[in-house]
């Protein structure tokens, strides 16, 4: 009789041990994917997103299937202008190149894009993936704020992954004028 209690004990402390292997394994799977920085710069006054050079010497060029940009200043986030290309459409984003907030391509599904506002967070995810199967990446992310200069224009700052105010979601505060 105790030999069978041992037995069972044993078959269910093997199954608990397969279970939390599986569970393991692939929970590492998700945590190989990877987002890749998404480049953005100005461009007329208003931003325009990319991937970097290093990005594409790493992987070549991305296919973009999508892009959305949100606010991230309010919670919850709200998106305020996107675009994303029918079926398994896609195009290709090179660094030396980049998307115009507001410019969808031609054959996208978009809404026009309202004015973007000075002193707010933005996030920007360029959904696609470099054509390597093997690459992990799953998309390319940036954050951003605008200040209005004193021409009238508007100065961007890059909030980067290795800024606290990109973990706090929060414009970096103006430097003061010595």
């Amino acid at each position: 009789m105790i030999f069978l209690k041992q037995k069972k004990a044993r078959q269910v402390f093997q199954a608990a041990i397969l279970s939390m292997s599986l569970y393991l394994i692939s929970h590492e799977a998700y945590a190989w994917s990877r987002m890749a920085d998404a480049e953005v710069r100005l461009v007329n006054d208003m931003p325009c997103f990319s991937i970097s050079k290093k990005e594409e010497r790493r992987n070549g060029i991305p296919q973009i299937g999508a892009l959305n940009v949100s606010d991230l200043s309010v919670k919850p986030a709200s998106k305020i202008w996107s675009f994303i290309l029918p079926g398994a459409d896609t195009i290709p984003i090179r660094a030396n190149s980049c998307i115009r907030y507001g410019t969808a391509p031609a054959s996208a599904e978009t809404r026009p894009a309202p004015q973007l506002k000075t002193g707010r967070l933005y996030d920007v995810f360029l959904n696609g993936r470099p054509d390597d199967p093997a690459d992990p990446t799953q998309g390319y992310v940036g954050k951003f704020c605008l200040r209005k200069m004193a021409t009238g224009g508007h100065k961007l700052i890059v909030v980067t992954s290795d800024m606290q105010e990109w973990r706090d979601e929060v414009c970096p505060s103006p430097t003061p004028s010595k």
